[in-house]
């Protein structure tokens, strides 16, 4: 009976230190989760001063949103996201500059020679059709982020194989590198549902606009 009495207590125990572990756990998880988002409010606070446009990509939530004075102009869902290296630091992040195969051509615009020229010219504007729909966003701290969107149709299915090749071969050995080197380097990579999301983002992200990479 003495030996079942303290079996009964071991077990009795261990659950009791279990749970104290799972709600410790909890407790910290959350107090984690309300420092990031204070980090956020303020980081966004700060941007929403400005009377610019500024983005959020949240990566948990798998959203990228366009705003401006804390209201969100638009939004586009993603489908999937991968990663290397270190992460986005939580502070504003500026877009360098986006690249891509096939960047989007304004046409020159030459003055006319005589009047009779003038009344014939017409402007050529980029629309959203001009835009590409696979590109990277080249922010600063070295963070590199590749957009892409469902391929349709054999070309496009090949090229997606091709960046999937590459993220899974080159820019591993690009992360070891650059961690050799002691420099930072973070790389993440979102594909969105449909051409037309990742042609509207290009066009709604100019080069030198602020925003915020942030894990929740």
């Amino acid at each position: 009976m003495p030996t079942a009495r303290r079996t009964r207590f071991r077990g009795v125990r261990a659950v009791a230190v279990f749970a104290a572990l799972t709600l410790s756990a909890v407790v910290s998880g959350k107090a984690q989760n309300d420092l990031l988002e204070n980090r956020l409010a303020k980081e966004e606070l700060a941007l929403a001063k400005a009377p610019s446009l500024y983005f959020i990509i949240y990566l948990k939530s798998k959203t990228i949103a366009l705003k401006s004075r804390g209201m969100t102009l638009e939004e586009w869902k993603v489908t999937s996201i991968h990663s290397w290296g270190q992460g986005a630091p939580l502070a504003a992040l500026a877009l360098n500059k986006k690249s891509t195969l096939y960047p989007p051509q304004r046409a020159k615009i030459k003055p006319a020679a005589t009047e009779e020229e003038t009344g014939t010219f017409e402007l050529e504007a980029l629309e959203l059709k001009d835009m590409p729909s696979r590109f990277t966003l080249f922010l600063t701290g070295d963070i590199r982020i590749s957009i892409r969107t469902k391929p349709s149709g054999f070309w496009p299915r090949l090229g997606d194989v091709g960046h999937v090749v590459a993220w899974n071969l080159w820019v591993p050995i690009k992360n070891l590198a650059f961690r050799q080197k002691k420099k930072p380097f973070g790389a993440i990579d979102l594909k969105l549902e449909k051409k037309e999301d990742g042609q509207s983002l290009y066009w709604a992200l100019p080069d030198g606009i602020k925003g915020l990479v942030f894990p929740l």
